[in-house]
């Protein structure tokens, strides 16, 4: 019965994304060669064999790895220039230990960094499990600038309890708050103890509950980040995103997964009889991340993977992009979800749930909240205290007692944003760069998934406050598509970094010149990063005034775009003659770049005949997704077939091939050639090396009875089926999908210099 759930679930899910953008299908694809080879990909491989997290100094132009018994540090210009690498290994001793344990040597008994955070200006502050011993330093960045290679020892590093976990396999998130350490961790050897710590600074450290499932069960943190609600400095909170079991979801069907966002205040200090050393103020709340399906049924994204908050120009309304996927095996899915912050500071004013009993269930408290209310920050300005120790009694039991809200954290239009269903692949890691383009502002998506693809996708506005994700592009950034582990991206220098097992890859945000070098091609590829200047579609600067003609939105078309500024609409279709004997196979194929573009092929019914005849499949002809199959020729398939390109109501013909079928039998060609113009060195018409392999004979004198005349200047060639490729200046479209150089750079820096690219294999 379940299965048949699940599988109507998977149906449903696949009914609600198809539509005229086909949102699961990226525009393009490219391999990672095909990066490399258009230089927008930089790769520096590691045999670390485990990457955890990337960290930006963009004011030293520096970029740190936190790998496995390394910290690594690399040019932000160039991450293969020079990379220089701290050394710093578990004790040999607890190595031995760990060992003894009976923990794998390989994947656990070493020093895998969990926590790499900007202390000050001028140090790091870092932390490895060191074999289910954890350790922590102070790093200062000019370390780096002594020496190539380098080692920490264990003399020059601290106890890390509290701050890094002992398991290498356990989720973590930490952030370094005004000299503090917030870190959520397993705090034990045996991984039971899920907690929220705050270490470092001049105050005793403070943790939740211990063992206390109502505070946390088994979390498995994500993200930990300070935001401000008010104007009040004394009123400022950490907010942690989390995964754990939720107890008041669980019963017969066993272990349920929810996500959460949980929040302290800075300024807690614990209680002083009760809850000492221990927040007073923590509290949290259910992020739920669905899919409304029929008669109210919801699909449920639980597993939360990634977290991150856009800020705005309103600083206390932060966006916060949440990355999830399902915690079932049956339905393999993932999702991002957009928050507002009033929505998630809404939640934490609503009422609290309470549980009377073990036999008891969970239940809205009805009763009397006590004053101040539980979870307030104290404040000079509300209640008069001063610090959560002044609180009354009353209020820190109710706190102890009562940490889970009942109000639930909707995302945006209560339904996703981007939802991918029935792949072969998840989400990892999220990133969100907000751009300025020409007609608007727009947030570019860059998704890291669990086959070493990255994914990027915009959202375009709808009626009715909806948006629409259109997925532009999809990259393997890792040859040997291992998951990616971690991302960070450079704003100053406009690139993104990618971690894994691997390594890292460096890879431009965008490169506008392979889109093409018409104005109705740059305007479909909708890339924000990117504009048709007039000449070429080229990166844009908002500083720089000019006419520009930006990508589409919803209920807009390339014609309308460049013709406003008065830009050419045509597109060059590339030209190709092809010879076939009769009774042999052929295949006519037509490759747009755009995987959104649908294509048809037409006929025409004469040779200089303006009518054209939509080409359908027969008894010996097949038309698939990319071309048209003829299984057997005969001589009424000569003629001139065109492929027509549609994206966005936006028409043009990519192809038009001139297809002639030789019959040995009656001893003719059927079919005009006589749009070709092969020209070459040679000395014998182009087709008789061809026709030596279908009828040997006399074939010049036979040709020249037919009335053909080759031109003046002709070649000779050995591939039976022959194709010209007859490019303007201008014309992109062809078998390959990438495209190839592009015009003179304007605006945002090309990440790449022009340059020709090989077509991409069918």
């Amino acid at each position: 019965m379940y299965l048949l759930v699940a599988s109507a679930l998977l149906i449903q899910l696949g009914s609600t994304l198809t539509g005229a953008w086909r949102a699961s299908q990226p525009r393009l694809q490219f391999t990672h060669s095909e990066l490399i080879q258009n230089g927008r990909l930089l790769t520096l491989p590691l045999v670390a064999g485990d990457l955890h997290s990337l960290l930006l100094d963009e004011d030293r132009k520096r970029l740190y790895v936190a790998m496995k018994d390394n910290l690594l540090s690399t040019s932000l210009d160039d991450i293969t220039q020079n990379p220089r690498k701290l050394y710093w290994p578990a004790s040999p001793d607890r190595v031995q230990e760990c060992l003894m344990a009976g923990k794998d040597p390989e994947l656990e008994c070493a020093n895998f960094l969990r926590v790499l955070q900007h202390f000050n200006q001028t140090h790091l502050y870092v932390c490895g499990t060191g074999a289910f011993n954890p350790r922590c330093s102070f790093i200062h960045t000019s370390i780096f600038l002594q020496s190539e290679h380098q080692t920490l020892f264990y003399s020059q590093t601290e106890c890390g309890k509290g701050k890094c976990p002992y398991d290498p396999f356990q989720k973590t998130a930490s952030a370094v708050v005004d000299g503090e350490l917030y870190a959520g961790i397993t705090s034990d050897f045996m991984s039971r103890d899920s907690a929220f710590f705050r270490s470092l600074g001049s105050r005793h450290v403070i943790r939740t509950e211990q063992y206390d499932s109502t505070w946390l069960q088994d979390a498995q943190f994500v993200r930990v980040a300070p935001l401000s609600e008010t104007d009040n400095p004394e009123d400022d909170k950490v907010y942690v995103f989390f995964t754990e079991r939720a107890q008041e979801a669980e019963g017969a069907a066993g272990k349920v997964l929810y996500s959460r966002v949980a929040r302290v205040c800075k300024n807690d200090i614990g209680g002083q009889r009760s809850l000492v050393n221990k927040w007073s103020t923590f509290q949290k709340a259910r992020m739920v991340c669905s899919v409304p399906g029929p008669d109210g049924l919801q699909t449920h994204f639980d597993q939360l993977q990634d977290i991150f908050i856009l800020n705005g120009k309103d600083k206390k309304n932060p966006l916060i992009y949440g990355l999830f996927t399902t915690s079932s095996d049956i339905l393999n899915g993932s999702a991002v979800c957009v928050y507002r912050m009033e929505d998630v500071v809404r939640a934490f004013k609503g009422n609290f749930l309470h549980k009377e009993g073990p036999q008891y269930k969970w239940a809205e408290f009805t009763g009397k909240v006590p004053y101040p209310r539980p979870g307030t920050c104290p404040s000079s300005t509300y209640g008069s205290y001063s610090s959560t120790r002044e609180y009354p009694d009353d209020v820190i039991f109710f706190s102890r007692t009562h940490p889970l809200l009942q109000e639930n954290v909707l995302p945006l239009g209560e339904r996703p944003l981007l939802v991918r269903v029935g792949i072969n692949y998840k989400f990892s890691k999220l990133l969100v760069d907000r751009v300025e383009a020409v007609d608007s502002t727009y947030d570019v998506l860059f998704i890291g998934t669990d086959s070493g693809l990255v994914l990027k996708a915009i959202h375009l506005p709808r009626e009715h406050g909806q948006s629409q994700e259109v997925t532009l592009e999809q990259m393997q950034v890792f040859q040997h598509r291992a998951p990616v582990t971690a991302m960070t991206l450079s704003k100053k220098k406009q690139w993104l970094f990618v971690g894994s097992k691997e390594g890292v890859s460096q890879l431009a945000l965008y490169q506008c010149e392979l889109y093409g070098q018409a104005c109705a091609e740059c305007c479909l590829a909708r890339d924000p990063y990117c504009t048709w200047d007039g000449h070429a579609c080229s990166p844009y600067m908002p500083s720089v005034r000019r006419r520009n003609a930006r990508h589409l939105g919803e209920d807009e078309d390339p014609l309308t775009q460049c013709v406003r500024q008065g830009a050419g609409l045509q597109v060059e279709a590339e030209q190709r003659v092809m010879l076939v004997a009769e009774g042999n196979s052929t295949y006519l194929e037509c490759l747009p770049r755009s995987r959104h573009a649908a294509v048809t092929w037409y006929k025409q019914a004469g040779e200089n005949s303006p009518e054209l005849n939509q080409v359908v499949t027969g008894d010996q002809l097949v038309v698939i997704e990319r071309g048209v199959l003829i299984r057997r020729a005969e001589l009424s398939h000569g003629g001139v077939y065109h492929c027509q390109v549609e994206e966005h109501g936006y028409h043009w013909t990519a192809v038009t091939v001139r297809l002639a079928v030789w019959s040995s039998s009656a001893n003719r060609v059927h079919g005009s050639l006589s749009g070709s113009s092969y020209q070459g060195a040679g000395t014998l018409p182009w087709y008789e090396d061809v026709m030596a392999l279908i009828h040997p004979g006399n074939l010049g004198q036979h040709c020249k009875a037919l009335g053909y005349r080759p031109p003046r200047n002709h070649r000779r060639h050995g591939d039976i089926v022959m194709m010209k490729k007859e490019r303007g200046e201008k014309q992109k479209h062809g078998a390959g999908r990438g495209g190839g150089g592009g015009g003179r750079p304007v605006g945002r820096k090309s990440r790449s210099k022009p340059q020709q690219r090989a077509p991409r294999s069918a």
